[in-house]
């Protein structure tokens, strides 16, 4: 899963930008999956939160980024696999 979490931060930008040019088109398809999707990346938020959490001895995060809650990084994770399908959806009508 920390594999997965670790890839998914350096995708996640790109999925979320392609994701949100798609979705000014208005696909209806596009939002239901991502509601979808969203419900996944909860989850995947909740349950992968504590290996995005290194032991508190290593920290070297700022003040501010401490600050975060298993409840919003669920959040964030959800907000991010929303974007997904229409990112794919937009990749697939694009090259295909």
């Amino acid at each position: 899963m920390s594999v997965f979490l670790w890839l998914w931060q350096w995708i996640s930008p790109i999925v979320v930008i392609l994701g949100g040019l798609y979705l000014l088109e208005g696909d209806e398809l596009a939002l239901i999956l991502g509601a979808v999707s969203a419900v996944i990346g909860l989850v995947i938020g909740i349950v992968g939160w504590g290996d995005t959490v290194p032991p508190r001895w290593f920290w070297v995060k700022s003040q501010v980024e401490l600050t975060g809650s298993r409840i919003m990084t669920a959040l964030g994770y959800a907000v991010q696999f929303f974007f997904l399908p229409a990112a794919i959806i937009g990749l697939l009508e694009y090259f295909g």
